[in-house]
């Protein structure tokens, strides 16, 4: 089992692509702990994020944490592309967010929603660890039927 980060720029904490936030280190361990393995993969433009959800596409994780940063979408076209992206992956997403702002979902409105979107302002550490344990505990579910409560 395996779960995908796709991690975009955020101007608050700008990093180069091969660099890894401070909060990443524990995200992993609590995977490990939960016995999934987590990859990361940064991107810069909407053009490296669409090549992260084809590449997604083919790979299939389990579950994908997709944040976007402060990504902004130029044209119709760029919004088209990353909906049509969302609505091809067959694996269950989870956005997160450390700003209501840069949700996708009012600003692409995939078909193929989120699972549950994660935004705690100013705090994208605790929101990828919420993001991740809703990930672990929808993952350690066997069957698609059954329900979750956070």
């Amino acid at each position: 089992m395996s779960i995908l980060i796709l991690r975009g720029v955020h101007a608050a904490t700008p990093l180069p692509s091969s660099s890894r936030p401070s909060f990443e280190r524990p995200l992993h361990e609590r995977a490990k702990t939960a016995g999934q393995s987590l990859q990361c993969r940064a991107f810069n433009s909407v053009r490296d994020l669409l090549a992260g959800l084809q590449r997604a596409r083919r790979e299939r994780p389990d579950m994908l944490l997709l944040d976007t940063g402060d990504l902004v979408l130029q044209d119709s076209t760029q919004a088209k592309a990353l909906r049509d992206a969302l609505d091809d992956l067959s694996s269950p997403y989870i956005e997160v967010h450390d700003d209501a702002a840069h949700a996708l979902e009012p600003r692409v409105r995939p078909q193929h929603a989120p699972l549950v979107t994660v935004i705690l302002r100013n705090d994208l550490p605790r929101a990828y660890a919420m993001a991740l344990d809703i990930a672990l505990r929808r993952l350690d579910r066997p069957t698609a039927t059954d329900t979750f409560h956070a």
